[in-house]
């Protein structure tokens, strides 16, 4: 008898844990996401995937720097420039949304003719950044710089992948750096350079003369830094001689 009850004792008290489990379930147990919430996720992942490979990223990485798609044919009506797009970018930052656009305009007769005859030539190159407020796009600054009546070869251009936006001080706006070059020369010389860094309306700047090897010798590539940057914020001096090292060897054809 005594082993009975024992018995039936045991069989009510598994019984119970079990029903106990079953109505609390297990603490492992994970909350499903919603099907909207996996939807918002994959299109976060689908856009970032799009921005690297397209090269929308900013570098001196910043959660705040969002980089968007630049189209020249598609610019706002107020976004007003001078000559031909070579370039440019479009982000947002805490100031905002901006575009930055360098151009160039064709070389053009001066008018005048030099010792050998030929008509001179000149030549503009400009740099905007405009900022989005909320009556219209604002012009934040604006750079120009030109050659004036060559009478030899003139070149004055913006180098091919210098133009970059970046977040240095990680104090969540865009600093944009590019670098061109010019010279009026009639030998093999070594074009001048300029780099030009802002954020927002302060500018930065180095100039000196590009780097070339010419008959088993190099010459130039010597530079000169603005004191403009004596109170520049840490790291943008340092990221500016990186990009004139990156960019100061001239190649002849």
């Amino acid at each position: 008898m005594k082993t009975f009850i024992v018995l039936l004792i045991a069989f009510f008290t598994l019984s119970s844990c079990g029903l106990i489990k079953n109505l609390t379930g297990s603490k492992e147990e994970t909350k499903e996401e919603k099907p909207e919430k996996k939807e918002q996720l994959a299109k976060e992942e689908k856009q970032e995937e799009k921005n690297v490979s397209q090269g929308n990223t900013s570098t001196g990485g910043s959660d705040e720097i969002i980089m968007k798609d630049f189209d020249k044919n598609d610019l706002p009506s107020d976004v007003k420039y001078q000559g031909s797009i070579f370039n440019g970018k479009r982000w947002s930052d805490k100031n905002g949304e901006n575009i930055i656009i360098l151009t160039t305009t064709k070389e053009h007769s001066s008018g005048t003719k030099g010792f050998d005859g030929e008509f001179e030539r000149s030549k503009e190159l400009y740099g905007y950044q405009y900022v989005k407020k909320s009556d219209g796009w604002s012009q934040l600054w604006k750079i120009n710089d030109f050659i004036e009546k060559c009478p030899l070869d003139l070149t004055l251009e913006f180098i091919g992948g210098s133009l970059s936006v970046t977040d240095l001080n990680k104090n969540g706006i865009g600093e944009t750096t590019f670098l061109y070059k010019m010279t009026c020369r009639g030998d093999v010389s070594p074009c001048d350079m300029k780099l030009i860094m802002h954020e927002g309306e302060t500018k930065y700047a180095i100039r000196g003369v590009m780097k070339m090897y010419v008959d088993n010798r190099w010459y130039g590539g010597d530079y000169k830094v603005d004191k403009s940057f004596n109170d520049a914020p840490s790291g943008f001096l340092d990221y500016a001689k990186e990009q004139w090292n990156k960019f100061k060897t001239e190649k002849l054809n």
